[in-house]
């Protein structure tokens, strides 16, 4: 079974990202998420779905989140940053408290600044050491700036 990064630990994968929505998608399928908003009745039960860049989180104004265990957030490239304000406005915005997992290209020295805008699961590529990467897995100590733990910048926060 394929592993990934999870709330910093090493776990097993159990959800199938499945792009065909008539294949009959089951409770541990993830879905694309306009091909979901499309079909959403005649889909069924999926585990999540998954916004490609260029998408935005604006079509889920209004949808009961609290019916995905996950939203993957695909990037394109690594340069890509949409993905990083996308977790932002779930967390932020929509109120999303499930795991945000970040998906396609991007680096395993990114998850610090991941985690600091919402992301708490690392789907990476396969090629990729989960060992080493686990290693890149924190937040810096201390940041300057607010994020969605503590959106308040370090000079309101010193005591």
């Amino acid at each position: 079974m394929p592993k990934l990064i999870k709330n910093g630990e090493i776990v097993d994968n159990t959800y199938v990202w499945q792009q065909d929505v008539d294949a009959s998608p089951s409770d541990t399928t993830i879905v694309p998420m306009q091909k979901w908003l499309d079909n959403q009745d005649s889909i069924g039960n999926v585990a999540g779905i998954w916004i490609d860049a260029g998408e935005g989180v604006e079509p889920l104004a209004g949808v009961d989140l609290s019916q995905f265990e996950v939203i993957g957030i695909n990037f394109p490239s690594f340069m890509d940053g949409r993905g990083f304000s996308y977790a932002r406005l779930l967390r932020e915005r929509l109120n999303y408290t499930g795991e945000i997992r970040a998906l396609g290209s991007f680096m395993a020295d990114q998850q610090g600044y991941l985690i600091r805008c919402g992301f708490n699961s690392f789907e990476f590529a396969e090629d990729v050491n989960l060992d080493i990467a686990l290693t890149l897995n924190k937040p810096f100590n201390v940041a300057y700036q607010g994020d969605v733990a503590d959106p308040r910048p370090i000079f309101l926060r010193r005591g």
